[in-house]
C-alpha cells in the first residue's frame, strides 16, 4: 500500500500501513471492502477498498476492525528490514516501526519474536 498515507480520523501520516501483517483472509476482507484496517495510532477503523485511497467508514457503518498480528509482523521483520533484527528492533530504531511502539503489549513482542527465532 502507498506510504505516507493520512489516517481520514486523526489526520496523522502513517509512514506504512502494513497491511501484510494481516492474514490472508483479514487482508481479503479489507481489500473487498468488507472489513476495515485500525490506524496504528488512534485505532479507529480505515478502509482501503481495492487499493484505493485510505477513507474513514461511512457514519453508523457496522463494519469488522481487524488488528495486525504481532505474529506475522515479527515473521516479516527479520526478512523485509534485517538491520533491525527483529519486530522489537524495528519498531524502536525503524521510523515506519516506531509507529507501532504502543500498538502491541511488549510482552505480545518479545513472545511473538520468541517465536519466530524458536528453531
Amino acid at each position: 500500500m502507498p506510504p505516507n498515507e493520512p489516517c481520514p480520523h486523526c489526520g496523522r501520516l502513517i509512514a506504512d500501513w502494513h497491511n501484510e501483517w494481516y492474514d490472508a483472509a483479514q487482508r481479503t476482507a479489507i481489500y473487498g471492502g468488507q472489513a476495515a484496517m485500525d490506524c496504528p495510532l488512534c485505532g479507529r477503523a480505515v478502509l482501503w477498498f481495492q487499493s484505493r485511497d485510505i477513507t474513514a467508514p461511512p457514519l453508523n457503518a457496522s463494519i469488522a476492525v481487524f488488528r495486525r498480528s504481532a505474529m506475522l509482523a515479527a515473521q516479516w521483520a527479520p526478512v523485509r528490514e534485517p538491520s533491525c533484527g527483529n519486530l522489537a528492533g524495528y519498531i524502536a530504531t525503524h521510523p515506519a516501526g516506531q509507529q507501532y511502539r504502543a500498538y502491541w503489549q511488549p510482552s505480545e513482542v518479545q513472545q511473538a519474536d520468541q517465536q519466530v527465532t524458536k528453531p
